[in-house]
């Protein structure tokens, strides 16, 4: 309690002889904003102007919204749904000017309201915290759900695919973080082999993102990479699956390799796919030389089917598992697959096997399989073609034009000649060697 004529100071800035609030706020370390009705920014206190790197004189008026021409500044204090609606509420927003952070703002909006407001609503205070580091993906929280069905995915995606020597090299790749460069042909499972990588290594956790960079327009895949939300600004991409990158302009190759190149913490693992070794697409003048000096670092080949006939029948089992059918296969069956070229690889099998699963509704027989399948295989003959037979195909096509003639020159023979470019006798003649009712003949 104090004495004499001096008031009291509680609740006061020091030096204060009455309390207002902008002094209040202008000594707080802790960022703080007021909007007012209409979103628009009315009052920031120093602090704010630190954080925000801006004064408060610049940005008096700023109407914070996250509407797509919205500033940075503007998208990060824009108040919920839920602060609009009177209700306290918290959102954690990229801290401008970056678009995908870290670092974050942890902004708080506090309503305020007023009886005579029309819709009660008279203002907000915000204030900000800042959140320095990504939270790494190994501490998220993940719904159970959501892991198990992780869980059932990766199950699909397991070394033991492909041939023993095969597969002990996907193991060792998945343990490393090196750049892998895969090579074979279109169909033999590069992109299969990139998610077996990806699923014994270390960032499992995180997403797998393929990339087809000979589909899509070379500016889609830089927008993809460094747009906003892209690739290339979130911590949550384990690895980056490239397909064909010498597909790509030689500029977009150029950001590619100095962002798989970085050191950063949160760069993803890069796995490329192609045809041809990377060497061969240098030499070609298709590939900048650095991916293949430091971006194919370990370089594997998926070989075609038809080099992987003992591997057939698993392949063919975790296929049918995969789409629901029993994955069993009689020794029938199997003689008929292990008889087909295989020209698409693994890939062409498995179009055939979702179409034999399909007509199955079951167990999976040698006469559910596409009949192209069992004539390759020599168990039926092909289906005859048609002869090839001229004088038919001209008559009927003679026989058409006549008709047609007659009929635009309603009857008139003469007509029809001269439309048809002949004499009335030849149109006669034609007609009689056609065998052509008289009620259809020329008049």
């Amino acid at each position: 309690m104090t004495t004499g004529g001096d008031p009291p100071r509680r609740g006061r800035p020091k030096g204060a002889t009455g309390f207002t609030w902008r002094a209040f706020f202008h000594h707080s370390t802790t960022p703080v904003f007021v909007l007012g009705r209409g979103r628009r920014l009315r009052y920031a206190n120093p602090a704010w102007e630190r954080l925000a790197g801006a004064t408060l004189a610049e940005s008096l008026g700023l109407v914070c919204s996250a509407r797509r021409h919205s500033t940075p500044l503007a998208a990060a204090l824009a108040p919920t749904p839920e602060a609009l609606a009177g209700r306290p509420d918290a959102a954690r927003r990229p801290a401008p000017p970056n678009r995908t952070g870290p670092p974050w703002w942890d902004v708080s909006f506090v309503p305020l309201e007023q009886e005579t407001a029309a819709d009660g609503l008279y203002g907000i205070v915000g204030t900000v915290r800042v959140v320095g580091e990504a939270v790494r993906a190994a501490v998220r929280v993940i719904p159970a759900a959501v892991a198990a069905l992780r869980e059932r995915h990766a199950a699909h995606f397991t070394p033991d695919l492909f041939a023993p020597r095969l597969a002990a090299q996907l193991r060792l790749a998945g343990q490393t973080a090196v750049p892998v460069w895969l090579v074979g042909e279109p169909g033999a499972g590069k992109a299969t082999a990139a998610r077996v990588i990806h699923h014994a290594g270390a960032a499992r956790e995180k997403t797998f993102v393929r990339v087809g960079c000979g589909e899509s327009q070379p500016y889609l895949v830089e927008s993809l990479f460094w747009g906003h939300g892209g690739l290339a600004g979130t911590d949550r991409v384990g690895t980056v699956y490239l397909a064909d990158p010498a597909a790509l302009s030689r500029d977009v190759q150029q950001q590619l390799l100095d962002l798989f190149t970085d050191d950063h913490p949160g760069t993803p693992r890069l796995i490329c796919g192609a045809n041809r070794p990377a060497i061969a697409d240098v030499e070609a003048g298709r590939l900048l030389p650095e991916f293949h000096t430091l971006l194919s670092v370990l370089e594997l080949t998926i070989p075609p089917l038809r080099d992987r006939a003992d591997e057939l029948p698993r392949i063919a089992s975790r296929l049918l598992d995969r789409l629901g059918a029993p994955p069993d296969l009689d020794d029938a069956t199997l003689a008929v697959l292990a008889a087909q070229p295989w020209p698409g690889n693994v890939r062409e099998l498995a179009d055939a096997l979702a179409e034999t699963a399909a007509s199955a509704n079951g167990p999976v027989k040698r006469e559910h399989l596409p009949r192209e399948l069992r004539v390759r295989a020599g168990l039926e003959k092909p289906p005859a073609e048609a002869p090839l037979t001229l004088e038919p195909a001209l008559a009927a096509l003679e026989e058409k034009y006549i008709r047609k003639a007659l009929a635009r020159a309603r009857g008139n023979a003469t007509q029809a000649a001269a439309l048809l470019g002949l004499s009335r006798g030849a149109l006669l003649r034609r007609q009689e060697a056609l065998g052509l009712s008289s009620g259809e003949r020329p008049v």
